[in-house]
């Protein structure tokens, strides 16, 4: 699935909204740092599944635009943070935002995008009840989110990390948002409680596969089509499901290189590809790609209940794309 094929317009319509809401304003390089990583290309999936989630339960999707708008601006408040955290210097293939501006700049420009995705919110036109639900469900969302960071920091610091506690982790940093999106999406579109708890399960183990899928790219993808350095999750010590379930089955002398890899920022190439060959042969990486499709196969299973329109294709066709993508 080409998302750009497929939604060209409704993306266009998303970014333009976007530019509008981040008009700069003074300090313009505030702004300027501020407009950089949401308006440097993305997928849009989340607003994506915002608006779908509203189509599927039979509303016009244009009314979740600024909640799509909301849950973009928070995904990418995130991103500005963790690349400052992670001392990632690139994001979809361009200069991440603190290498750009500054580390100082960086911080105060995911903060703004965290209160631009609040203000974001009083744009939709829903009623009272609506709203509250959807500020509750968006400010939850954020502290699973700041609690999964905390977990996934804390990770790197053992060597005994299992694969629930991974799992825990990425359903809050990563699914917590997906799941958001969905919900808040069904919620806009006045779904029925069946409906938006079936989404929100949907959004949550699509978010699961993606995340899997997504740490699997970062040791098998290519980094022109990925748009980030392949092995930065061993360089920055990060316990992925495939680190984990290869140290629970590594012999001594594998468990020894990869531990004496895993975060050390300045591995060379041919260390990275080591710890990738071991990771293979132990057949971590083709375990990693056989839980995403398990977390991709539940995920449509929660959408048996929403009527047979496009919008609920659309949603199916986005868990395949979730855990066949490049980038």
């Amino acid at each position: 699935m080409d998302l750009t094929e497929v939604f060209g317009e409704r993306i266009k319509i998303i970014n333009r909204e976007i530019d509008e809401f981040l008009r700069v304003k003074e300090p313009e390089k505030l702004y300027d740092a501020t407009r950089y990583l949401p308006l440097s290309g993305g997928k849009r999936l989340r607003p994506l599944l915002v608006s779908l989630s509203t189509e599927v339960v039979g509303e016009d999707w244009k009314k979740s635009i600024p909640f799509g708008i909301a849950i973009e601006l928070m995904h990418n408040f995130t991103l500005v943070h963790d690349d400052i955290m992670d001392r990632s210097p690139l994001r979809r293939n361009i200069e991440t935002t603190h290498v750009k501006f500054g580390e100082e700049t960086a911080i105060i420009a995911g903060d703004l995008l965290f209160a631009k995705s609040y203000e974001a919110l009083h744009n939709l036109d829903v009623n009272k009840d609506a709203f509250r639900k959807l500020c509750l469900l968006l400010t939850k969302c954020i502290e699973e989110i700041c609690e999964g960071q905390y977990m996934d920091m804390d990770f790197e610091k053992r060597e005994d990390v299992t694969e629930e506690e991974y799992i825990k982790m990425i359903e809050k940093k990563t699914a917590a948002l997906f799941s958001c999106s969905a919900e808040g999406g069904a919620i806009i579109g006045g779904g029925s409680d069946e409906e938006i708890k079936a989404l929100s399960m949907y959004g949550k183990l699509l978010g699961l596969g993606f995340q899997i899928w997504d740490d699997y790219l970062d040791l098998k993808g290519k980094e022109n089509e990925f748009g980030k350095r392949i092995g930065n999750d061993i360089r920055e010590g990060k316990k992925t499901l495939m680190i984990i379930h290869a140290l629970a089955r590594a012999d001594e002398g594998e468990r020894d290189l990869i531990l004496s890899t895993l975060g050390k920022k300045d591995a060379k190439e041919e260390e990275i590809k080591d710890v990738i060959e071991i990771l293979d042969n132990l057949g971590s990486l083709s375990y990693a790609k056989e839980k995403a499709m398990e977390y991709a196969s539940k995920a449509k299973g929660f959408l048996g209940i929403l009527p047979k329109n496009d919008a609920r294709r659309y949603l199916e066709e986005l868990v395949d794309y979730a855990i066949s993508r490049r980038r």
